[in-house]
Formats: structure tokens, sequence, C-alpha cells
């Protein structure tokens, strides 16, 4: 009997033993739930490593011999890094080389005033439409590593795809519940100036990292807005406009991001914004329900609000009642206004 009682008791404890505490999470590691990425050259290039199957060898040698390469593998390679860090696009309006978005990859010596030149020449000269597109794309690397500065080991913002932009879109609609008459506005490519139309932007300027609820990092936007290069971005005085504006004593913080935003609306592509909320919001419209938004709409700029009833005739109040307690106004200042 003790001799089962102990093998009993040694089952336990196995079992016991036995039992999965899964790992506690790493520190220091903080994930962003934003769309956006920063990538260093050298992550998208081993990244494009894997995908295309080159062995780490070689990366490595065209890497030690400055990307001077005759292998078409490896000039194809430098096209898919240039696909990954969105300066390289294949088909569609902006297809090719995106010069806003390489050269952030690049630093140009401080004392060059000439880089600039010397990298349009070179591109002129050596890019011709006729060569296939890995060729081209390996051309046009070797024009701004050569030319333009040297290759920055940091990362790097990467500006979202359409697609991408457009689902961080989508997400800002829903998140912010925005209402349904919004939605029919957005999707005929109307904007109106309301309060939500101020948060869906703020929304997606964070989403696309370009804005994070204190500051617009204007580098950042200067590269999202590729398709139409606008050097006023990085000019000081687009800067001054825009700490001015988020520094003005405003409690809505939608607003105060909206007064940033009227500072470089006007530069880069055209209602850029706007007209990924316009897929967007059709993208949602397309797959809504009946819910409390559409049952009681906070946005409709068609319809007066309805009067406010007449108050009631005050009542006597009784002689021994006590005096009802005070309560201020809670404050209109409801977000991001210190002290």
């Amino acid at each position: 009997m003790k001799a089962f009682t102990s093998l009993l008791i040694a089952a336990i404890a196995a079992s016991a033993s036995a039992v999965y505490y899964p790992p506690l999470a790493p520190t220091g590691v903080e994930e962003s739930h934003f769309a956006f990425q920063l990538k260093s050259f050298r992550q998208a290039l081993d990244e494009c490593a894997e995908y295309l199957q080159v062995a780490p060898e070689s990366v490595e040698n065209l890497v030690a011999y400055n990307y001077v390469t005759e292998d078409p593998s490896l000039k194809c390679l430098v096209r898919c890094a240039g696909i990954n860090a969105g300066w390289w696009s294949v088909g569609g309006n902006n297809s090719g080389l995106h010069p806003p978005v390489v050269e952030s990859y690049f630093a140009p010596a401080c004392d060059d005033t000439c880089y600039e030149r010397r990298t349009r020449e070179c591109l002129s000269a050596n890019v011709p439409q006729c060569h296939d597109d890995c060729t081209k794309a390996y051309q046009s690397f070797l024009c701004y590593y050569h030319q333009y500065g040297n290759l920055k080991s940091s990362e790097e913002y990467v500006p979202l795809p359409e697609l991408d932009s457009i689902q961080a879109a989508v997400d800002c609609l829903l998140i912010l519940r925005t209402p349904k008459e919004l939605l029919e506005k957005y999707v005929q490519g109307v904007v109106p100036d309301v309060p939500e139309t101020q948060c869906v932007y703020r929304c997606q300027y964070l989403a696309e990292g370009l804005y994070d609820g204190v500051a617009f990092n204007l580098s950042r936007v200067y590269v999202r807005e590729f398709g139409v290069p606008s050097p006023q971005l990085k000019e000081p005085s687009t800067q001054v406009c825009v700490d001015k504006a988020l520094a003005a004593p405003n409690c809505n913080e939608c607003a105060r991001f909206w007064a940033g935003h009227s500072c470089v609306a006007k530069y880069g592509v055209p209602n850029h914004t706007g007209n990924v909320l316009k897929v967007a919001a059709g993208l949602v419209l397309a797959q809504r329900t009946c819910n409390d938004e559409d049952l009681n709409p906070r946005y409709n700029a068609a319809v007066p609000p309805p009067a406010p009833a007449p108050a009631p005739a005050p009542s006597p109040a009784p002689t021994s009642a006590p005096p009802r307690p005070h309560h201020p106004a809670p404050s209109a200042c409801v977000y991001n206004c210190g002290s």
C-alpha cells in the first residue's frame, strides 16, 4: 500500500511539473499599432534575399563590392529592395523611381552643393526606358549611391502603398463611428469642413506616421507626397507655419491638428487624403448594417437643428426645502489642454 501511495504521489508531482507556462513577453519591445513602417536599406535588402532565395554570401559580396555587379539576379534583388522600401513601383501612374523616397536613404555631404544635379544627369545618362525593370531600378540606385550621398544605415520612413492607406482609412472611419451621411459625402468626393472630418484626417495622419499627437513630421509628409514632389514641405517657413498653428490655444485636439494641416494641405498630391477617404468610405458603406449611427446620425448638414422646447413653468418650491448643491459646468477643454 505504501508503495502504491508513493507511486501516486510521484505521478502527481510529474504531472504538475509538466504543466506548460508560456514565457513572459520580452521587455523593451514596442509594437506599433499604426500602419506605417520604418526600414533600413539593408533590412529591405535582406528581406528580399529571403523572398528571392538569394544566398546570404551573395548579399554580403554585393555590399562588399559597393553594389557593383553584372549578375541579373542581384540587380533584381536591388529592385525588390526598392519596392520593399517604397522608392520603386511597378505599374500605375507612379511606376518607376520615387526620388523623394530614395533620397531619405542617403546623406549628402554638408559642403556638396551639386549632388542633385549630378544625380539627375546620371539618371538621364544611365537609365534609358528601353532597359528591363530590374536594370532600371538597379541603375537608378547606383546613381544615388555614387552621386547623391552616403547610404544611411538608419531606418527610414516607408510610405504606405495605396491599398494599405485605404485600409488605414477604413479603420479610422470605423473606429470614429463616422456618420452615414458624412460617408456618403466622402464617396461623392466632397469633404465637408466639419469636426468629424477633422478627426478623421487626424486619425489617418496618425496611422500613416505623419503626426504623433503633438507635432507633424514634415520629412515624412514630403516622402508620402512623392507623386508630386514638393520641396516646400521641407522649407523652414512651412515648419514655422505648422508650429505656430499647433501652439495656438485650442482645447479641441482635432481642430488643433486641422490648423496645422492647413499649412501642408496645399502641397503634394492634390486632395491626397480625400481621395483615399473616397474609396474607403465606399467600402465602409458597402458593409454597413442598421446600427445606432444610422438611427441617430451625428452629422446632417442638410437639416437644421430642431428648435429647443419651451422651458416648463417653475413649480413653487416648498419653504422648507434644503438648498441644492452647486455643480459647476464642465470645462469645454477636454483634451490636450495643459494647465
